[in-house]
């Protein structure tokens, strides 16, 4: 059923109505694993009404279907409402919010640290802070997939670090690997043609990412 939902181009009010009646006959649990599921199907769609109607599943889910065991299925919920608006509001306030509690919740995932760091410095416009700095260190241990997005924004903290440190040398050696790393998104159709894995190795560019890149 949630596949011919999907068929349309939008996603309705319409939908989303059916789509709760359609979770009904499911535990809480079950219903945080299928919205976590199709919320990035919908959000494809980009259009205005499919993320209104996106946001309400999100909003609905923590008001309704939090009688869960375990915290893992609140977690999977608020990762993406984290997501929903860092990508598709650029409200990086809220963002950073959900993405706590996603980490409060979180029992099964690594890579938060490299996560909060990222809206982090969204948020502060790429300024220091001693929570960026915490949130660096700590995104240095993690084990992530490489992918741009993870090496751009700990090449940024590292950067403002350096920044502070009056580490100039240091400073314009990343000044120009952060500029590379943007300039190599440009290619990353001809990267997913070639890359082995699935997962696609490009990144989200928010209006304030590029103005601080055109500044560097």
């Amino acid at each position: 059923m949630i596949n011919e939902l999907l068929k349309g181009k939008i996603w309705d009010k319409n939908c989303n109505e059916k789509f709760f009646q359609y979770l009904k006959d499911f535990t809480d649990e079950e219903k945080c694993e299928i919205i976590y599921e199709v919320m990035p199907r919908i959000f494809k769609k980009k259009d205005e009404q499919s993320i209104a109607n996106a946001e309400i599943i999100l909003i609905c889910a923590t008001q309704q279907y939090f009688n869960v065991e375990s915290t893992h299925y609140k977690a999977l919920v608020y990762y993406r409402l984290g997501e929903f608006y860092e990508c598709y509001k650029e409200n990086f306030i809220k963002a950073y919010t959900y993405y706590k509690k996603y980490e409060l919740n979180n029992v099964e995932f690594d890579g938060i640290h490299g996560i909060l760091l990222r809206v982090l410095l969204l948020r502060d416009n790429f300024t220091y802070s001693e929570e960026m700095e915490k949130e660096l260190k700590l995104s240095y241990g993690e084990t992530d997939l490489g992918l741009r997005k993870d090496r751009l924004y700990e090449n940024i903290g590292t950067l403002i670090m350096a920044e502070r440190d009056n580490d100039e040398k240091t400073v314009e050696v990343l000044k120009k690997r952060i500029k590379k790393i943007i300039k190599a998104d440009e290619y990353f159709f001809l990267d997913l043609a070639f890359r082995k894995d699935a997962t696609p190795d490009y990144l989200n560019t928010p209006e304030v990412l590029m103005n601080y890149v055109n500044n560097l």
